[in-house]
């Protein structure tokens, strides 16, 4: 497979980076005007892991942010490399259920910031791609993607951290009196390429590991 590529070190779509864990911010509303997110907040109940770049048995997974509303996750077990073709690609799916949301209100993964280490020699290419959708809701899903491209002539080896946003809104089933959400699934996935024996890698280093953060939107229902 041969992927698109654009200047050295440029993206294939547009991006931005932002550290890890942000949140969008409530904004300060005029009077009158409609609420942008619930006045009760849910709160994670429940969290679980599966795939390759995070096995049950022993995830690796650190929990990061204050809560729901200020969720990441460093993937300590995340790695994926070249030339090897069975290991050019990994996962990591995250499985979060929640409660406590005021009811009337559903949500849903607006943008997503991704980060790790990262090794391209010249004409390699990594592609990352998070997929989020809502268990109670499962034939509706939400990609947010991205590319890097090595096109020089010298390996590119750094940390980086890429920002997207979602071209369409997965929403969460709509929170009732009981306040729950549902069950949130999000499939970080990468995957690396190229066209010879180049090397590739991404995943973790001496100072960082893979992680990953999501920005919500809400809305009423």
């Amino acid at each position: 497979m041969h992927l698109p590529t654009l200047s050295s070190l440029s993206l294939a779509a547009p991006f931005a980076s932002l550290a890890m864990g942000a949140s969008i911010p409530l904004s300060v509303r005029e009077v009158g005007e409609a609420p942008t997110a619930p006045g009760a907040l849910p709160h994670i109940t429940s969290l679980s892991y599966s795939g390759t770049g995070c096995p049950s048995s022993s995830p690796g997974v650190e929990r990061t942010g204050a809560g729901f509303s200020d969720i990441g996750f460093r993937l300590n077990a995340f790695q994926a490399n070249l030339p090897n073709i069975e290991t050019s690609t990994t996962n990591c799916q995250i499985h979060m259920q929640s409660t406590g949301c005021a009811a009337g209100w559903q949500v849903g993964i607006q943008s997503a910031t991704v980060k790790g280490h990262l090794v391209l020699d010249p004409g390699a290419t990594i592609t990352w791609y998070l997929t989020s959708y809502w268990s109670e809701n499962a034939d509706t899903t939400n990609t947010i993607s991205g590319t890097i491209s090595n096109t020089g002539g010298s390996r590119l080896d750094e940390d980086v951290s890429r920002l997207a946003n979602a071209g369409a809104v997965a929403w969460s089933p709509c929170a009732k009196g009981d306040g729950f959400l549902g069950i949130l699934n999000v499939n970080f996935r990468v995957a690396l390429d190229a066209p010879g024996k180049q090397y590739g890698y991404f995943g973790k280093d001496a100072n960082t590991a893979a992680a990953e953060s999501w920005n919500y939107v809400w809305r009423q229902c």
